[in-house]
């Protein structure tokens, strides 16, 4: 082990190859439940997540309920004016070669190519030859408003998740794009997230994918809500929210109506209007390729300027609500504090009901299956016994509410007391302590230290 320190993933795998306990499926030998038969043809099942893949967003947004037609265009022109908008449209600059020189510099060299087998190795080692013809390339992108076609073509990799591992829905796909698109991307991206900066148009409590903001940052402002709310002996009432693939189901004429009331120029909306359309992929499957899927809604997974254009997206939710909403990318809660129970699940109602309208306007499926919607009551030792309980319905559907919920990937239990945290975190630390002592024999104390720090005191003094 001594040669992979300062190797972290050669280190890794050291690990792992002598029994660190760990949560891993191999996908080499994928096999696939269709129509009652099981498919081990590499070939087949690529087509068959193909399909999967290509319809996944469509079928979701086939059940939604009828739009209530409650947040249009116009309730969002409305909540935007509220806002101090610019008063100049914003519009993308032209690139320096220095810029592109320093995006390309600070590549990941192990980065995985796309569907054009260009390395991050051969990229970032071939950056002062690279740099001047992709500054050429990006500047020439903005100045025509048009992404380049065949920066457009993925590469989906599926990864088995949980549950069934003949069924495709239980695999995740990872999206691998050509290099030189995410170059241009982060050109666009940086520029951008600039003008939202800059003007704060941003929802102040969106902590996902945004410098100086964090899950701890979410966190924070939680834990001092609902511990300040005890020391002023008030109960908090919180509706955790989950989204059934948000990311693939957003609507790109929507998405443009937005970006007309945040501001954007005609020039840089129609660029972005370039950037998603026409977008295929193709699954991978141990090198063999599918044929082509077509992405008609949604923002390209893997890509850099996917996650900002979702938090363009969801930007305006809180103009469906008077509870205060914490949001971190797609997750999303809704919290309300009151003296009694029957106050604040009389607001908590009101506003998950309005905040589904808002979801099924904006085409997202909130998923209300598996207990992944739930509720919980947050109250004093003293007052936990005798708060009562939440009801909380949408429709006929009942949110169940818990006494520990996981969210941002910590436990909190209805006292807030951190005793469900600190059990999952003893359980990792003594399961890695297992692992140790069974190797004990063979490790020297220089190593049984490093371990030790490696494995051990990150749990124990990070979150989880």
């Amino acid at each position: 082990m001594k040669e992979n320190v300062g190797k972290p993933k050669e280190l890794w795998k050291v690990l792992k190859s002598i029994g660190l306990p760990q949560k891993s499926f191999s996908t080499a030998n994928i096999c696939l439940k269709t129509k009652e038969k099981i498919s081990f043809d590499t070939k087949e099942n690529a087509e068959t997540f193909k399909d999967f893949f290509n319809n996944l967003a469509e079928d979701l947004v086939k059940k939604l309920p009828k739009a209530p037609n409650v947040f249009g265009d116009s309730s969002t022109s409305l909540y935007y004016r509220s806002k101090e908008l610019p008063t100049k449209d914003f519009d993308f600059s032209n690139v320096s070669v220095t810029t592109v020189t320093n995006i390309l510099h600070n590549m990941d060299p192990s980065k995985a190519s796309g569907i054009d087998n260009l390395s991050g190795k051969f990229i970032k080692d071939g950056a002062s030859v690279l740099a001047l013809p992709i500054a050429q390339i990006c500047n020439l992108s903005i100045k025509t408003s048009c992404f380049p076609s065949d920066c457009k073509i993925a590469k989906l990799k599926p990864i088995f998740k949980k549950g069934t591992i003949t069924d495709p829905k239980n695999y995740r796909p990872i999206s691998l794009l050509p290099l030189l698109s995410k170059v241009i991307e982060k050109v666009v991206h940086d520029q951008t997230q600039d003008f939202l900066s800059e003007n704060k148009l941003l929802f102040e409590y969106q902590s996902g994918f945004r410098t100086n903001h964090s899950t701890e940052f979410a966190l924070t402002f939680l834990s001092d809500k609902i511990l300040q709310g005890f020391d002023n002996g008030l109960l908090t009432g919180m509706i955790l929210i989950d989204l059934q693939k948000a990311f693939d189901t957003i609507d790109h004429e929507i998405l443009f109506q937005k970006m007309v009331q945040i501001k954007f120029s005609k020039e840089v909306i129609s660029w972005f209007k370039c950037y998603l359309s026409n977008r295929t992929f193709l699954v991978s499957i141990n090198d063999k390729l599918s044929n082509r899927g077509y992405l008609k809604c949604g923002v390209p997974q893997g890509s850099i300027l996917g996650p900002l254009l979702f938090l363009l997206y969801v930007n305006d939710m809180k103009q469906a609500i008077k509870s205060d909403l914490l949001l971190y990318a797609d997750d999303s809660c809704i919290l309300y504090q009151h003296k009694e129970v029957k106050v604040i699940e009389k607001r908590l109602n009101e506003d998950f009901s309005s905040l589904c309208d808002w979801f099924v306007d904006n085409k997202l499926s909130i998923h209300f299956g598996e207990d992944k919607t739930k509720s919980i009551l947050f109250a004093s030792k003293k007052k936990v016994k005798s708060a009562g309980k939440l009801c909380i319905k949408y429709n006929d559907i009942n949110i169940k509410q818990y006494s520990n919920v996981c969210y941002l990937g910590c436990i909190l239990n209805n006292t807030f007391s951190g005793d469900s945290m600190a059990l999952k975190v003893i359980g990792k630390v003594n399961s890695r302590l297992r692992f140790l002592y069974r190797n004990s024999s063979v490790l020297s104390p220089a190593l049984k230290r490093m371990l030790c720090n490696a494995l051990i005191q990150p749990l124990l003094i990070m979150r989880p």
